[in-house]
């Protein structure tokens, strides 16, 4: 069965620009296919964060069409891709966008988008998300299969910013988003640092080059007090915070820098 749910995740904030893309699925897409937007507010071509908001939202939409673009190459010869994941589809630019939550959902196969009478004509060379995603998407609503839409391929781009290693002296990881409130997620899955996080005792860290020992904490308000605290967040990752400050601010942090936590 077709999925009849598509969601979107831009990086276009809240401009005309989403809403062109509504107005192609509403063309395209069957009656009652239902469009949700995951968030267009993320930051300018920051593809890190893009896929982190995909990665930690989209898997509560089951069996959907999940639109992706924050696409800074837009135009260049990066590759136009659509990947079938668990029971659901996943649209948008070869940049690594897609991969975290493609690898969460189960992986299955995908194509490089070259079937153009799917596509909305003329074609942009710097609007693909309304004229090739968004179109793709529909048409995958309308029953249409992944294997018409284009040409098999296994090398879709991977983000090495969600890549952990998880070595005998320390863990290796990156930011992976950094939320209005300044708090610095990292790519650390919390069961790697469970022992640690149980103990109660101050993490040794480096972030973005600076040093700091956050201590770890069940509740922000718990950080009272403290320079940072270090708090397993809603989506299972550890996230570095401060209380009512940036830890950002702080520490010059941005999405992708690297974080290393000493064991």
């Amino acid at each position: 069965m077709a999925p009849s749910t598509i969601t979107l995740t831009t990086d276009f904030g809240w401009t005309e620009l989403p809403a062109a893309i509504r107005g192609v699925i509403h063309d395209v897409a069957p009656p009652g296919t239902r469009v949700v937007d995951i968030t267009h507010s993320v930051p300018s071509h920051d593809i890190i964060q893009g896929a982190y908001a995909m990665l930690t939202t989209c898997p509560l939409y089951k069996e959907a069409v999940h639109i992706g673009v924050v696409d800074p190459g837009v135009g260049t010869k990066r590759r136009a891709i659509a990947i079938e994941a668990g029971n659901s589809f996943l649209v948008g630019p070869d940049n690594g966008l897609l991969a975290p939550l493609a690898h969460k959902l189960g992986f299955k196969r995908a194509v490089a988008l070259q079937v153009s009478k799917y596509w909305r004509a003329p074609v942009s060379a710097t609007f693909h998300g309304r004229d090739i995603f968004a179109p793709v998407g529909a048409h995958l609503c309308a029953g249409v299969l992944l294997e018409q839409l284009g040409t098999p391929i296994d090398d879709p781009l991977h983000l090495p910013a969600f890549e952990v290693h998880n070595g005998e002296d320390e863990i290796r990881a990156s930011i992976v988003s950094i939320d209005k409130f300044g708090n610095l997620v990292t790519s650390i899955p919390s069961r790697l640092v469970v022992h640690e996080l149980e103990a109660g005792q101050a993490l040794d860290m480096r972030i973005a080059g600076r040093r700091i020992r956050p201590h770890p904490v069940a509740a922000y308000g718990e950080i009272e007090g403290r320079a940072f605290g270090a708090i397993v967040n809603s989506s299972d990752f550890v996230e570095i915070a401060m209380f009512n400050a940036s830890a950002a601010e702080r520490t010059g942090a941005r999405s992708g820098d690297p974080v290393f936590l000493y064991k």
